[in-house]
């Protein structure tokens, strides 16, 4: 279902990745990052619906930079690299926003649920980046970033208050993906 979404997804966005077809895929990478730090501000600020649109925006740079190095013949280790790292300092810049948020409001579980949603986004692409350097192909589990970025733009438009209950959501689907994934690749490099 993941897969037939991405595809549509990238048939709407073909007009745009022609369009910038002669930009560096990386500069596109660190303009996606640059929007999402704005929206990480916004979170911090306590305005999450303005945030879940900045981040939208954001998000559809982070499609564009894969999208237009496919294209135009662009992919590279090095830019892959790249992506990765701002992606998981994106997550970080997102949460962490909501973490001053939350803790601004005295809201002090909520809170700490940013700092876990903060782990345990890390810990899902970490599972899979070192089973994956170990040879072993890992893309099990629901939470990766494909989903969790929708499920905090959704949540973000509800509005702070609301977003509690999504934190939970990433909180429990992002450790238990990322569990899964140990589990899952530690019985295959046996």
């Amino acid at each position: 279902m993941l897969d037939s979404l991405k595809e549509r997804m990238r048939k709407w966005i073909v007009p745009l990745v022609k369009l910038l077809s002669g930009v560096n895929p990386d500069l596109i990478t660190v303009l996606g990052f640059i929007i999402t730090c704005i929206a990480g501000v916004y979170y911090k600020e306590g305005i999450f619906w303005l945030a879940g649109i900045i981040l939208l925006v954001g998000g559809i740079f982070d499609i564009l930079d894969g999208e237009i190095a496919r294209i135009t013949n662009k992919t590279s280790k090095a830019g892959a690299f790249l992506d990765s790292c701002l992606d998981r300092c994106s997550d970080f810049v997102i949460f962490f926003g909501m973490f001053l948020w939350y803790l601004k409001s005295n809201n002090t579980s909520a809170s700490i649920l940013a700092v876990l949603a903060i782990g345990g986004s890390f810990l899902v692409p970490y599972a899979r980046a070192r089973a994956e350097s170990l040879g072993q192909t890992c893309k099990s589990g629901f939470a990766d970033r494909g989903i969790r970025i929708p499920i905090i733009i959704i949540g973000s438009l509800l509005g702070a208050r609301v977003f509690v209950y999504f934190l939970w959501l990433l909180v429990i689907t992002t450790i238990w993906t990322g569990i899964y994934r140990i589990v899952w690749a530690r019985k295959k490099l046996e």
